[in-house]
């Protein structure tokens, strides 16, 4: 009985990602991400309730997190799946938004500042992301240096960041 136990299913982490533009300026939020707590820049979005589906939580969590209120995606941009110790077979999601409306008033209180910036600038920002997982699937898609709608498969064990494949 105890071995049955031991592989009872844990929760698996669904997460929506936002790309929301304004002409040639990225949308970023500045969050504590780093590693050890560091305040930087990226891309809105968190985590699917249960009962959610992704279009939905996707909503909430940009209006959350920015004060804006989002249509429903447009495209996908990208798809992660990672393996990590702490959260076994997670999925990512990031779509593009079209249509929004309203004011960066963020409502999140782990959100520090929402603000739009000009790509260069902002893959800057996203750039210092010390998460490959975090940063490449980002980068990659906002530069056109992979496809939309990628898959990267990651597996984690402790600080080791392992992308096993991408298509």
């Amino acid at each position: 009985m105890a071995a049955e136990d031991s592989k009872a299913p844990r929760s698996r982490v669904q997460l929506v990602i936002g790309i929301i533009r304004r002409g040639d300026e990225i949308l970023l939020v500045r969050e504590s991400l780093g590693a050890g707590g560091e305040i930087l820049w990226s891309l809105p979005g968190g985590g699917v309730e249960d009962g959610e589906l992704m279009h939905e939580a996707l909503r909430r969590e940009l209006h959350e997190e920015t004060g804006l209120l989002v249509g429903d995606p447009v495209r996908t941009a990208f798809l992660m799946h990672i393996d990590s110790e702490r959260h076994p077979s997670a999925l990512a999601a990031a779509f593009e938004i079209d249509e929004w409306s309203g004011n960066l008033t963020p409502q999140d209180d782990d959100i520090e500042q929402a603000a739009f910036f000009p790509l260069p600038e902002a893959l800057e920002l996203l750039g210092e992301l010390d998460s490959a997982t975090q940063r490449e699937p980002i980068v990659g898609y906002l530069t056109g240096a992979v496809a939309p709608g990628t898959t990267w498969l990651y597996r984690n064990r402790g600080t080791e960041e392992t992308l096993v494949a991408r298509w």
